[in-house]
C-alpha cells in the first residue's frame, strides 16, 4: 500500500521535461522532517520521505520553464488531488512561503480504495511551480503534520 501511495505522489509530479525545465527543477532547499522520517527514492519527484510508524509520506516536486503552470494557486492545489480527493476540503488557507504567496489544502482521499488524508501546498517562484505533499492515514495524519510544517518552514528557492 505504501509503495502505491508514494507512486501516486510521484505520478502527480509528472515525468517529462525540457532541458531548461530540468536545469531549474529540484533547485530548492527544504527543512528536515526530523524524527523517524527516512529519505526514500523520489522517482520522478525531487525529494521524498517516509515514516513507517505512521504510514506517511512527504513529497516535494518542482515543475519549471516549459512545465510551469500559471493557473491560480487554488486551482493548482485542486489539480494535485483531482480524482482522489473526496468531499469538501478539510482545511484551506493562504500562506507566505519564501516570500511568495502559497496555498495549503487538506482533503480526504481514496487511493486504491484506501482512505488517506492529503495535505498539499503549492507556490510559484522563479519560473517554477512547487508542490509539497503530505499523505497519511486519517488516524495518524495529525501526528506527522509537524514534520510537514518543518519541511515547509525550510523551503527556499535556489533557482534562477
Amino acid at each position: 500500500m505504501i509503495s502505491r501511495l508514494l507512486g501516486l505522489a510521484l505520478l502527480l509530479g509528472g515525468c517529462t521535461g525540457h532541458r531548461e525545465a530540468r536545469r531549474l527543477e529540484g533547485r530548492f532547499a527544504l527543512g528536515d522532517p526530523q524524527g523517524e522520517w527516512r529519505s526514500v527514492k523520489a522517482g520522478s519527484a525531487d525529494r521524498a520521505w517516509f515514516h513507517n510508524g505512521i504510514g506517511a509520506s512527504i513529497y516535494a516536486d518542482s515543475n519549471c520553464a516549459t512545465r510551469y503552470d500559471d493557473r491560480p494557486l487554488q486551482k493548482l492545489a485542486e489539480a494535485v488531488v483531482y480524482g482522489i480527493g473526496s468531499g469538501e476540503p478539510l482545511r484551506e488557507e493562504a500562506r507566505s512561503v519564501d516570500g511568495r504567496d502559497a496555498w495549503l489544502r487538506v482533503v480526504d482521499a481514496s487511493i486504491d480504495g484506501v482512505t488517506m488524508r492529503v495535505g498539499v501546498l503549492v507556490l510559484k517562484k522563479d519560473e517554477c511551480v512547487y508542490d509539497l505533499l503530505y499523505l497519511a492515514p486519517p488516524t495518524t495524519f495529525d501526528s506527522g503534520w509537524p514534520a510537514f510544517e518543518s519541511v515547509l518552514a525550510g523551503f527556499r528557492s535556489q533557482g534562477g
